[in-house]
């Protein structure tokens, strides 16, 4: 008997990481799980792009509305949600998909806060069920092998972790056209984007956070971007004249598809209206009043086992990817991990390499080397796709590659932590959520 999934929210996301190979049509070299499953239903707030989806893949899957998850359960008898809607959505689908008696696969965040955090703990205690956290950045070779080196010992105990992510021009800005860039959508791209890189930290020191202490600003974008343009006596421009003259627009849309208007197109290899989420006649650009993030952060996390992380994150920089250095007792390791944005999906982008090097604290340098893996996001996609809806393999148990209510909670919580220490400026404690 087929394992019968339902989806809440028809996001690019969903689509190509998650049904996509539910459905026998995953992308060149991944793994595909339709003689194992079955999509029984979609739950959406656009019934227009559902019926595309189904028309173009040739498909017929029944319809709900939000309003209708009861009656979706009722009809569709689904064993597995799929949580891939937005962000501050999240709690709710998890909560009563688990008491419905569901298990739950929930693309990053979990949730937005530690208050939920605490209902989908109590929820799953409840209900007997899991929640699984789609943490791909685990399943990189890179990251893999670091996770390895310290379960070795070879590093000693860990002190203290150096972390600097960089998003591009392209990468960064596009947060800002779309629904992310508003905080009661995402809790803050200190949530959306920079669980990844907690939950990391946290899976390779297999550690719990306990206070944070951060700063932050919007110096790129918003009303008041650095990088603006104006006209005479710094009044605004229209947004016609403000995209000839801004340089983000000018190096990387220019004569392209307009993401003010279409903000998603292509991302999901179909071409999709999304004309609910996003309207036609409002059109979303980088420079509007209604954003309310932050698109700069720094912090220092304090870890239950006594390390410390000094973590910085920058959504408009000249390259994408990030250095990071770990040191412990016995030596430090480093990696520096340049890497281009994918935002389509596609999986015949150039395959990426890596290199860890590691310092012993008495002694000569050794550099490892990972051989290129393709696929999505590094190799990652295929491999997480493998553990969320396939057979788990040993490598998988090993290194405790599968994240659930626990791991996903902690790294919401650091990213909570980050956005309100930066408004308070003061150091903010992270509690216990069961």
């Amino acid at each position: 008997m087929k394992k019968r999934y339902a989806i809440c929210g028809l996001s690019c996301r969903g689509i190509y990481h998650f049904l996509y190979p539910l459905l026998g049509k995953n992308h060149k070299g991944g793994p595909n799980f339709d003689k194992t499953s079955e999509l029984v239903g979609i739950l959406d707030v656009d019934e227009k792009r559902s019926k595309e989806f189904c028309q173009k893949l040739g498909i017929d899957v029944p319809f709900y509305f939000p309003k209708d998850f009861k009656r979706m359960i009722k009809e569709r008898k689904p064993d597995v949600i799929l949580v891939v809607s937005q962000d501050y959505s999240h709690c709710e689908y998890i909560v009563k998909g688990l008491l419905a008696g569901c298990d739950v696969i929930v693309e990053k965040p979990m949730v937005i806060s530690q208050e939920q955090i605490r209902k989908v703990i109590a929820a799953e205690k409840k209900s007997g069920k899991k929640v699984k956290v789609a943490f791909n950045y685990r399943y990189t070779p890179t990251h893999q092998k670091l996770k390895r080196m310290i379960q070795s010992g070879m590093l000693g105990k860990i002190t203290n972790v150096e972390f600097t992510y960089n998003l591009d021009t392209f990468h960064g800005a596009s947060y800002f056209y779309r629904w992310n860039r508003e905080r009661a959508n995402t809790g803050g791209l200190c949530i959306h984007k920079c669980t990844h890189h907690f939950d990391l930290v946290n899976w390779w020191l297999d550690d719990d956070p306990v206070e944070v202490y951060a700063y932050g600003a919007l110096n790129y974008y918003g009303a008041k971007g650095a990088l603006r343009p104006l006209g005479k006596n710094g009044k605004p421009l229209s947004q016609t004249e403000e995209k000839k003259n801004c340089p983000y627009f000018q190096k990387h849309y220019s004569g392209k598809v307009d993401p003010s208007e279409t903000p998603t197109t292509g991302w999901d290899g179909l071409n999709l209206s999304y004309d609910v989420q996003y309207p036609p006649e409002k059109k979303r650009y980088i420079y509007d009043k209604e954003i309310d993030i932050e698109d700069t952060y720094s912090a220092i996390v304090k870890y239950k086992g006594g390390a410390s992380m000094a973590y910085s994150c920058n959504f408009s920089t000249p390259w994408e990817g990030y250095i990071l250095a770990i040191n412990g007792t016995k030596g430090r390791i480093e990696i520096k991990h340049h890497s281009d944005p994918n935002p389509t999906g596609k999986t015949d982008a150039a395959a990426e390499k890596g290199e860890i090097v590691f310092y012993p604290l008495f002694g000569g340098k050794k550099i490892i080397g990972i051989p290129p893996v393709k696929g999505g996001h590094g190799g990652a996609d295929f491999r997480i796709q493998q553990d969320l809806f396939g057979k788990p393999s040993p490598e998988s148990k090993e290194l405790s590659l599968i994240a659930g209510s626990h791991a996903g909670g902690n790294s919401v919580a650091i990213g909570e932590a980050v956005w309100r220490s930066i408004k308070s400026r003061k150091p903010v404690a992270i509690g216990k959520f069961n």
